[in-house]
């Protein structure tokens, strides 16, 4: 972890960068259709074009169904399918970052219902640290268009989904079990920010 921010100080600004999937991988995948993919296939008698395995749906628990538990101390986990709606844009320059979350156990996607580009919004992660923490000092941040979603792998921090200009409508698939902490952990940076709920750094969303 990073210090915390003394009383008074400015907050440490990250500014986002285009998201690419070079400079995403370390945090999981950018699903969008291939520039170039040699193993589309074509299907529904020609009318359309099939691009297998653009992300990794990763389940570390075993499955509901699994009668051979590897890990008994884990609860089962199935995959749901949900819908974020995203209604509250942020007007603001900047964004206040006070909490990362992460999922231990399963690989979180989000794919912007939609996809005409316009809707956009930023994704922030961090590394984990050698107390098992997330360490601020490694913040990252992507800006992103409704024409591409992202994959989360399991275990990486990272902040709830950002909107900026406009709401944004997100299928969202991850195995959960029902166990709050298997399913979701937060951090809240309250011991580097100096207080209760503070933040700890911002996001510069607009000039």
């Amino acid at each position: 972890m990073s210090p915390a921010v003394p009383p008074g100080k400015a907050l440490p600004v990250v500014l986002p960068v285009p998201i690419t999937p070079e400079n995403f991988v370390r945090w999981g995948q950018v699903v969008r259709l291939p520039d170039v993919d040699p193993n589309a296939v074509q299907v529904n008698q020609g009318t359309a074009q099939k691009f297998s395995h653009l992300a990794e749906f990763v389940n570390l628990r075993p499955a509901l169904t699994d009668t051979a538990n590897p890990n008994p101390s884990l609860t089962p986990a199935t995959a749901n399918i949900a819908i974020f709606k995203c209604h509250q844009p942020v007007a603001t320059a900047q964004f206040e970052i006070k909490l990362l979350e992460r999922h231990p156990y399963s690989s979180q996607m989000f794919m912007p219902m939609g996809g005409d580009g316009n809707g956009r919004y930023v994704v922030v992660t961090a590394e984990n640290g050698e107390d098992d923490k997330p360490v601020l000092s490694t913040l990252q941040a992507f800006r992103c268009d409704s024409s591409v979603g992202i994959n989360y792998k399991p275990n990486v921090w990272h902040h709830p989904m950002i909107v900026v200009e406009k709401p944004v409508q997100f299928m969202t698939i991850t195995h959960e079990s029902g166990v709050a902490l298997e399913d979701c952990e937060e951090y809240w940076f309250t011991q580097e920010s100096g207080e209760q709920g503070g933040a700890a750094a911002a996001i510069q969303l607009h000039a």
